[in-house]
């Protein structure tokens, strides 16, 4: 069934898409962190009779409610898009999950009432009920922690189908197997421990800056406590995420294994260098600061096993092309990095003085790196499915001839070929190259398939 689709102005559409969501998702992410975090924070202050974390609390709802405009339109807007750019995949994924889609709005309301009605405007009427504040905040919480939920299941769906992607005149309204799918429960723990890791050392930083540059006594006091109970938040829900993403890429792996390829060897492996580099750094400048002036030792030791487990997810992950192609390499470099960062961080890192200006600018830059490999890593996951809009269902309208040959490219070199062992050397007769490859009995191409593998690395190679 032909649908028409709509050229967006100025921009390719997939540029207005990826602006569009990605703006959205920020804020979202965002409203997420703070409103699942809020009942706790207040929580604590009730236990330890400390009004600076109810105050706290109270901030993260003012600021999402603040947020909740911006993002709802964006939100609204996104269907919009979809509906006029791509209008085949809306028409066929909203088939699929239709009922999904109505739960999540259902879910979206609750946390609208919840979180405004009930939590936030009560907060001084139920000042000597604190129990039961709290619980309503809890409730919005759920709501808000359900909608991720859904739109986790949904996105997950795109790079690992587990179900057919029906066609717009077969009604299906609901797949347990699609939603349900391999990478669902890897996405919603990576997001998860994701947001909670970018917003809070984003705010740390901010409350850190903010505590520096106040000049009344009780208000810079309160910017400095507010940074010290969320910065480390967030630092210790990153070590969570390697094992989660090591996780996720096996499921890749096995179920998208072009996709995997794209991200490991591929052309989104420059991205995903770039992004781990952003986390390299931003965990050397963390663990610094955490170990300057002798914080307490249970923060100390929780930053080692995060460190040691990160190492061992690292040993295990097959060697960046962009680094190295050697697993000995590999091995004895991380070995060496790790064994000699914790050194210096129980040795000498103690040493140096925390509370000088650098550290709070230092903390801001941390929650930067932050959100800079949060929007890459979204980035290398939606391009490594190119040129499809759901993996191996259907493509998106915009496909150019050399996505389509890449794709082939990958998928039938993999076979034969490991990811990250895919060389394209600059000087070979690619035509040959292929006759000779097409002998193998594993490897089933036409010619069609293997003029156009052809055509895709000879224009690589020039």
């Amino acid at each position: 069934m032909d649908l028409p689709v709509i050229d967006p102005p100025i921009f390719p559409r997939w540029v207005w898409i990826e602006e569009i969501t990605y703006s959205h998702i920020i804020i979202a992410t965002v409203i997420n962190t703070l409103v699942l975090l809020a009942p706790i924070y207040e929580y604590i202050g009730l236990r330890r009779q400390d009004p600076r974390y109810d105050r706290l609390a109270r901030g993260f709802v003012t600021f999402s409610l603040i947020l909740f405009s911006p993002g709802a339109a964006l939100g609204t807007g996104i269907p919009m898009w979809i509906m006029g750019t791509y209008p085949e995949f809306w028409s066929r994924w909203a088939n699929l999950f239709f009922w999904p889609l109505v739960a999540q709005f259902g879910f979206f309301l609750g946390e609208v009432i919840f979180l405004f009605f009930f939590y936030y405007l009560t907060w001084d009427k139920l000042r000597e009920r604190k129990p039961l504040h709290i619980f309503l905040g809890c409730v919005a919480a759920t709501f808000t922690l359900s909608v991720q939920f859904v739109w986790d299941a949904l996105g997950s769906y795109m790079l690992t189908p587990s179900a057919a992607l029906p066609m717009i005149n077969q009604p299906v309204a609901w797949a347990a197997a699609a939603f349900f799918n391999p990478g669902f429960p890897f996405l919603f723990l990576h997001r998860f421990f994701g947001n909670l890791s970018y917003v809070m050392l984003l705010a740390g930083g901010i409350f850190a800056v903010g505590a520096l540059r106040t000049k009344e006594a009780e208000q810079r006091e309160y910017w400095a406590f507010a940074a010290r109970v969320t910065f480390p938040v967030g630092f210790l829900a990153f070590f969570a995420m390697p094992l989660i993403g090591w996780g996720y890429a096996s499921v890749i792996q096995q179920h998208a294994p072009v996709a995997f390829h794209a991200i490991m060897g591929g052309h989104v492996s420059p991205h995903f260098t770039v992004k781990m580099v952003l986390a390299g750094t931003m965990v050397l400048l963390g663990t610094v600061w955490l170990f300057a002036g002798k914080k307490h030792l249970w923060l100390r030791l929780m930053v080692t096993a995060g460190l040691l487990l990160t190492l061992l997810v690292f040993l295990a992950h097959p060697p960046l092309r962009a680094l190295t192609e050697s697993r000995t390499v590999w091995t004895a470099g991380l070995a060496a990095i790790f064994t000699a960062l914790l050194l210096f961080l129980w040795l000498a890192a103690p040493r140096l003085k925390d509370r000088h200006e650098f550290w709070q600018w230092t903390k801001l830059a941390i929650g930067l790196l932050a959100f800079s490999a949060f929007l890459i890593g979204g980035f290398v996951r939606e391009r490594s499915r190119s040129p499809y809009t759901v993996y191996g269902e259907i493509v998106k309208p915009e496909v150019v001839e050399r996505e389509a040959d890449r794709f082939l490219f990958y998928d039938k070199c993999l076979g034969c070929h490991a990811p990250g062992k895919l060389k394209k050397p600059q000087a070979e007769d690619w035509r040959e190259r292929i006759a000779i490859e097409r002998r193998r009995p594993e490897l089933d191409l036409t010619d069609e398939q293997a003029a156009r593998i052809v055509r895709y690395l000879e224009d690589d190679s020039r």
